[in-house]
């Protein structure tokens, strides 16, 4: 196992996180209704990374609708399966806007991150315009507004 880990760990190291100006390339995920949906190449993806960020987001999105062009995407990617699929994923599945999981760890690491944010890309054309952070529920109300 260590081997093998050895063999993969310059692929983490090597991936680069998106910078404005990159292409981005939109994979399809499933929500937490397990339905499947492509990331959008025109609007905005929401990305949460701990519980704490995706509350923030869930707490608005249930006030406000989630607009068809925007995505909110949630990192599963360091959570135990027993723990997502016994509290994580019941727990998400009382919401009614979608909630794209990502699993894959690879990806993740090359979307933009700063501790106890969320993460705002503006995506127009597949092409990464901004990027921004944000800390509460009003400064995502401000954003999306």
């Amino acid at each position: 196992m260590k081997k093998l880990l050895l063999f993969f760990m310059p692929l983490f190291l090597c991936a680069q996180m998106i910078q404005i100006g990159d292409t981005i390339i939109p994979v399809t995920l499933k929500s937490q209704h397990d339905k499947e949906y492509s990331l959008v190449k025109d609007g905005m993806w929401i990305i949460t990374w701990d519980k704490e960020t995706t509350a923030i987001a869930n707490e608005y999105f249930e006030n406000a609708p989630l607009a068809e062009n925007v995505n909110l995407l949630v990192d599963v990617s360091q959570i135990p399966s027993g723990i997502l699929n016994l509290f994580v994923l019941p727990r998400m599945k009382k919401y009614r806007h979608p909630i794209l999981l990502s699993y894959d760890e690879a990806y993740n690491v090359t979307l933009p991150y700063q501790e106890e944010n969320l993460t705002l890309l503006s995506v127009k054309n597949g092409i990464l315009t901004k990027i921004e952070y944000v800390k509460n529920q009003e400064e995502l109300e401000k954003l999306l507004k």
